[in-house]
């Protein structure tokens, strides 16, 4: 019997400051789809928002799953040795941490939380403990944000990451300790 976890119920958990000993990643697991769907779904409010409350609910419930399963694809074809993470806050499910480990980088993926769970620095205490990370291994981390998604692109630049480049339309922005990581992984 497979154990059912508690997510996104933070009424109970203190939100004015999180301590980053609460915050938890584990392995993804077959179970975590639907959660994962959830998290999928409430991160692209920023470009399909829109369409919701303009077409009937179904198509727009039909396209978040189309892109859901598109990129689910795409990951598990394009990144077969990545690992794939639910983010817990207090035990409780609150985003996903897509990132590939790579020779000369961390690349992530995809990070996403549920709407109740932004704003509180989750996403920052989890990027900057990548960056703490690729720093002692002599990586950078890197990562594509949407062009049009301005509160991803400031929020990244905010925690230091640099754009780059161009990667099939997103911006490519990396992150590296100039202290650590050599000068040849700069970009590429």
């Amino acid at each position: 019997m497979a154990v059912s976890r508690p997510t996104a119920d933070l009424g109970q958990v203190n939100s004015a400051g999180v301590n980053p000993l609460d915050i938890q990643l584990r392995p993804a697991a077959a179970r975590d789809e639907a959660f994962l769907r959830r998290v999928h779904d409430a991160s692209r409010d920023w470009d399909l928002g829109q369409l919701e409350n303009k077409i009937d609910r179904r198509l727009y419930e039909a396209i978040l799953k189309q892109q859901f399963e598109a990129q689910q694809s795409q990951y598990f074809e394009h990144f077969d040795v990545a690992r794939y993470a639910v983010i817990e806050w207090c035990g409780i499910g609150v985003g996903r941490l897509y990132c590939d480990f790579r020779e000369t980088e961390i690349a992530v993926l995809d990070i996403g939380l549920l709407p109740q769970a932004r704003g509180k620095g989750i996403a920052s205490i989890i990027l900057r403990a990548l960056c703490r990370q690729a720093s002692l291994d002599q990586k950078r981390v890197t990562l594509c944000v949407h062009p049009l998604n301005a509160r991803a692109c400031a929020f990244h630049t905010r925690l230091g990451f640099s754009p780059v480049g161009e990667d099939r339309g997103f911006v490519r922005m990396d992150w590296r300790d100039p202290r650590t990581t050599p000068a040849r992984f700069e970009t590429g």
